[in-house]
């Protein structure tokens, strides 16, 4: 080394080591500032928190819930047992929400308005006890009583949760203004430090800095072609090869397909980083329980993980999924509350495979997801082995999904009708069209081949075939007879991710001559779209041909709000486990009562779908549902007979009305 480069070396030192000693200073200087105010944020954010926001609108709901039950006695002419025993919860109800929304105020003697909002809540509870001690003598008085108090006390909640929101709104604009301040100062340090930054750069070893990047973006790269970069663990990638690599060698494989179950709801629930948590716990958890196996775990995407193991001897897999499922089920905690997922397992092992199938790593990963798809049909929460009876399951799905496209053209695909009907009339104005495939003489369940043509992708094709044949049918039948029956059709959620949908209604309407608005396209709503923006394009063109958007299984999916705010539909038909305990259960009927007041008030049309006795089409009347749908009122029927019995139905009203 030259003198020049000793000198230079020792003032590129020098210069780091001042360089190390001013950032050293400003983060010194930053950090206090900066922790002296995240302090005074502290300190004003306890003031709104989120769970005095969350009790508010929580005690809202309890004073409802208690004017509900004695509104519903006050309409019985008694307090019944039943509903003295609602009142009594509700009660207890509103008293824990009041003493949680005290002790979370604490000892603070600046929130006025919610010590206001808490003393109108006592107010209540007092007349809650008074008249549970009184055993409700006086319902009359209670009603006046407690209505009145219930104005009062949402009036101070709503004061007080808009003191809330302004304090919040001004907390953020003093935070904004702090982080400004910050940056001015982090920029003008920043300045100066990258001109000794430069510097000491020169002087010190490039060519070494240089090549030690370069190892280390090259290190980054080889892993992130081999490893998953949330949770550490292998990727499809680099699974596949191991499996391939054992496969050649003939020995005994088996593979696990681990799926979170509900996973989605995590992350709707909680957020995505609640969700990125819950896959490092499964991560952590697979690792640790093969750490002592001859096996291999790798995340394959999404909450999609595997298991490679070299053994096929079931009496030591068995126990394996036992353990991964109720370690993987286990509970954590993140940010105070507490997850948990729960898993279903596909086990396939490439000894159990019969002749017909090749033996390759694309079959195996096949067969395995066969049976994880029968873990999650099952109930979930589970494991499955790909067995000879599972096998043939899959060589009948594989067969199927080859048939479905010639089975839409050779007549086997029929549409069959149901009626839906006016409540207080059970008159019939239109019909759900469902499509029955008469396979090899026999009916197959709807359940099982409309999944496989979602699979498959040929769902798109079939809703088209029952689209045109069914509006045509109709178009036909209200010609010749003069009535105006309406058609509903189920549609995929994968039709509202093309383009080509409302050409194809477009064509539908004009070959079959059916009104427009005599024509209801149903989205399913337990199905989530990939595309709302395009979605939302789709619907608005529908409409614009004149035909009508359905929301079909209201209340079964995951997104029911989110569908409410997102589509711009006609009508939602609520799905039939909303009324299965109808009859007997209260909490049914006001979940029912809630579903219509939220349809109504946004101006929807109403269908109720599964209902099978009197007492519910009475009931769901009495709620204010107007139209129905259901075995009570007809099962599924070939067309042509579905539309002779309201033909009939409409003939004999006639007659009954001339007579009289």
């Amino acid at each position: 080394m030259t003198a020049y480069q000793t000198r230079g070396a020792f003032w590129g030192r020098i210069l780091a080591g001042a360089c190390v000693l001013a950032i050293l200073a400003v983060c010194l200087v930053a950090g206090n500032y900066v922790q002296a105010t995240v302090n005074q944020l502290k300190s004003t954010h306890q003031v709104f928190n989120d769970r005095q926001l969350r009790n508010g609108y929580v005690a809202m709901s309890d004073i409802q819930r208690l004017v509900l039950v004695l509104q519903e006695a006050l309409s019985a002419g008694r307090m019944t047992p039943e509903a003295a025993a609602d009142f009594q919860a509700a009660a207890d109800f509103l008293y824990v929400r009041t003493d949680n929304f005290r002790r979370v105020l604490g000892t603070r003697t600046d929130q006025q308005t919610a010590r206001q909002a808490i003393a109108q809540l006592e107010v209540i509870g007092a007349i809650a006890d008074d008249a549970i001690a009184a055993d409700f003598d006086d319902l009359d008085q209670l009603w006046i009583d407690l209505t009145e108090q219930s104005q009062q006390a949402r009036q101070a909640l709503v004061i007080y949760m808009d003191e809330m929101r302004r304090l919040q709104d001004a907390l953020l604009l003093k935070q904004s203004l702090a982080v400004e301040r910050q940056l001015s100062l982090l920029w003008t340090t920043l300045g100066g430090l990258t001109v000794l930054g430069i510097a000491a750069i020169v002087l010190l070893r490039r060519e070494v800095m240089s090549r030690r990047a370069r190892q280390v973006a090259e290190e980054r790269v080889h892993h992130l072609a081999f490893f998953d970069s949330l949770t550490g663990l292998p990727n499809r990638v680099q699974f596949q090869d191991r499996m391939s690599a054992l496969l050649n060698g003939n020995a005994a494989v088996t593979l696990l397909l681990v799926d979170l179950d509900d996973f989605k709801l995590v992350n709707d629930t909680h957020g995505h980083a609640a969700g990125d948590a819950i896959l490092r716990h499964v991560s952590k958890t697979l690792s640790r329980i093969v750490q002592d196996q001859d096996a291999f775990c790798a995340r394959l995407g999404g909450d999609e993980f595997s298991v490679l193991i070299q053994s096929d001897d079931l009496d030591r897999l068995i126990p394996l999924c036992e353990r991964i499922i109720n370690d993987v089920g286990e509970t954590i905690q993140f940010e105070g509350e507490a997850l948990a997922v729960n898993a279903s397992i596909g086990l396939a092992t490439n000894t159990q495979i019969g002749a017909e199938i090749d033996v390759n790593v694309d079959s195996l990963f096949r067969v395995a997801d066969f049976a994880l798809y029968a873990s999650k049909s099952n109930g979930r929460k589970i494991f499955t082995i790909y067995d000879k009876e599972l096998e043939q399951q899959f060589l009948d799905r594989r067969a199927m999904v080859d048939e479905l496209p010639r089975a839409i053209t050779d007549g086997s695909m029929e549409f069959f009708l149901q009626p839906k009907v006016l409540l207080n009339t059970e008159e019939t104005y239109g019909f759900e069209a469902l499509v029955r495939w008469r396979r090899n003489g026999e009916i197959v369940p709807p359940q099982i081949f409309i999944a496989t043509a979602e699979e498959s992708g040929v769902i798109t094709d079939l809703d088209c075939h029952v689209l045109r044949q069914a509006s045509r049918k109709l178009a036909k039948f209200n010609a010749r007879h003069g009535t105006e029956f309406s058609v509903s059709i189920n549609f995929s959620a994968l039709h509202f991710n093309s383009d080509k949908l409302v050409g194809v209604i477009a064509e539908a309407l004009e070959y079959s001559g059916l009104r427009p608005d005599l024509l209801t396209i149903e989205i399913t709503e337990s199905v989530e779209m990939r595309d709302w923006d395009k979605a939302k394009q789709i619907i608005a063109g529908i409409h614009n041909l004149g035909a009508k958007i359905a929301i079909d299984d209201f209340g079964a999916g995951f997104s029911s709000l989110a569908y409410l705010r997102k589509t711009v539909a006609d009508e939602i038909k609520i799905d039939r486990s909303l009324i299965e305990d109808i009859e007997s259960s209260d909490t049914s009927r006001f979940l029912l009562d809630s579903v219509l007041d939220i349809a109504h008030n946004l101006k929807f049309a109403v269908t109720v779908e599964g209902i099978e006795t009197a007492q519910q089409a009475r009931i769901v009347s009495e709620m204010g549902a107007g139209n129905a749908q259901g075995y009570y009122f007809g099962r599924p029927l070939p067309a042509d007979e579905a539309l002779s019995i309201a033909l009939d139905q409409i003939v004999g009203t006639e007659t009954a009305v001339a007579v009289g």
